[in-house]
């Protein structure tokens, strides 16, 4: 009875109070779901140790555990801001104006899910420290990194060519604002010494392409950027990446001289002229930036790092050799959704066969060999189908012009065997008729 007593009064207060008053109330309520969700993402960050001290997973296994994208939990409520999850809408016209294309071979594919919670990364290198943990809400495994310094992985030993890209996953927690910033760099290195003295410069001599992303505590990041040609830039009023959006999908795309920088669906940076279009970069690096992470609890969280070379060539492969391959196309973990920054490769696929009103196609989905055969001979079959309504329904082809096939696991690109080899057998075909 109380509860009523309360909640009537408040009721009527509240119709006969001014609209600045509402809107004060809104923003505190606001403010503290930030605050809540924040503290959230802090505490799920966390370690289980098991009786020998050795650190154990939080988060189980999937038949299809090495997605090409991680599986994103949605938001119930559309007014929270965006912490512990990047938002998937469902809608691939949210990203209309993502014209981004991935490369069409994978050469780094890394999802930490052999390496134990807890350690710093295998084949990975540092000369300050992080740790590879789990969070709440989200799948997979993630590197923690709370201190100043470059960590980098040893494996991409050669020069990148012309034409690569680059897809990340990265989060900042709540007390990183203002005090951080996340740096991705491209550069020419000769030795590990030059990897640690240049990863730490925003701006060097060398061919180089850094880009640092700085989360603030207002609604509107910024970032920094630079290469050999442009020199150092400043960028201000990112709102893709802030305190109350700090869960973004970074990709990178290099085409000999022009370098764009997307930020979820959204393009931050289009730089026609940022490098020499013969300059050659061998060594990706990332480096957290702030002397005060230990002593205010500030945080960047990496995942799901792809780094694929070679340009897509979608006309001449189809129209020349008669059959186009992607790794471009991305989906829910099991299922057939398509996500929505898949938008750029179909839409480069779609413009191919408005441009040549005879060509027929067969859309074949391939899988990795993580699960039961039969199930993954399904799955291709309907993720091919998923994209052959996309087509239709999105880009106006017509369904006459299209038919679809799956072959699972059966005709694998490259060793079933390394997280790589699998990202490389998770493809399409498009395949002339």
């Amino acid at each position: 009875m109380k509860k009523i007593f309360l909640v009537v009064p408040f009721f009527l207060v509240c119709i006969a109070c001014p609209a600045q008053l509402l809107n004060r109330i809104k923003n505190k309520v606001e403010q503290k779901v930030v605050d809540q969700v924040d503290q959230s993402i802090d505490k799920a960050v966390q370690k289980k140790k098991d009786k020998d001290g050795t650190a154990a997973e939080m988060t189980p296994e999937t038949n299809e555990q090495q997605a090409n994208t991680p599986n994103v939990p949605t938001q119930s409520d559309p007014h929270q801001p965006v912490v512990a999850a990047l938002t998937n809408t469902g809608d691939i016209t949210s990203y209309s104006k993502f014209d981004f294309i991935a490369g069409n071979k994978i050469i780094v594919h890394e999802d930490f899910s052999k390496d134990e919670i807890g350690d710093f990364p295998t084949n990975w290198n540092t000369r300050s420290g992080a740790e590879i943990v789990n969070i709440e809400g989200k799948t997979g495994k993630w590197l923690r990194i709370d201190q100043d310094g470059v960590f980098y992985p040893e494996y991409l030993t050669s020069d990148l060519p012309e034409n690569f890209t680059l897809q990340l996953d990265l989060i900042g927690n709540k007390n990183v604002s203002n005090i951080g910033e996340f740096m991705i760099s491209f550069m020419q290195t000769s030795d590990i010494d030059q990897k640690f003295d240049l990863g730490k410069s925003k701006s060097i001599g060398g061919p180089h392409f850094k880009v640092a992303f700085q989360p603030t505590s207002s609604d509107k990041g910024q970032l920094t950027y630079s290469s050999n040609l442009i020199g150092s830039q400043f960028k201000y009023g990112v709102p893709e990446f802030n305190i109350e959006k700090n869960a973004v999908k970074v990709s990178i795309w290099r085409q000999k001289q022009r370098v764009r920088v997307y930020l979820d669906s959204t393009k931050v940076l289009d730089l026609p002229r940022a490098l020499d279009a013969a300059a050659a970069l061998n060594t990706l690096a990332f480096t957290a930036i702030s002397p005060d992470f230990n002593q205010k609890g500030g945080a960047f969280f990496l995942g799901n790092i792809q780094l694929a070379v070679g340009a897509a060539d979608t006309r001449n492969k189809l129209i020349s050799e008669g059959k186009f391959t992607t790794r471009g196309i991305l989906f829910d973990v099991n299922s057939a959704n398509i996500l929505p920054q898949s938008y750029g490769s179909l839409k480069d696929i779609a413009q191919v066969l408005h441009e040549n009103a005879s060509m027929r196609v067969q859309i074949v989905g391939h899988t990795d060999s993580d699960g039961n055969d039969d199930a993954n001979l399904d799955l291709s079959k309907r993720r091919a189908a998923a994209i052959k309504e996309s087509l239709i329904t999105v880009f106006k082809v017509d369904a006459s012009r299209v038919e679809t096939d799956g072959k699972g696991e059966s005709q694998p690109a490259d060793s079933n065997d390394t997280i790589l080899g699998k990202a490389n057998n998770r493809r399409v075909e498009f395949v002339r008729l």
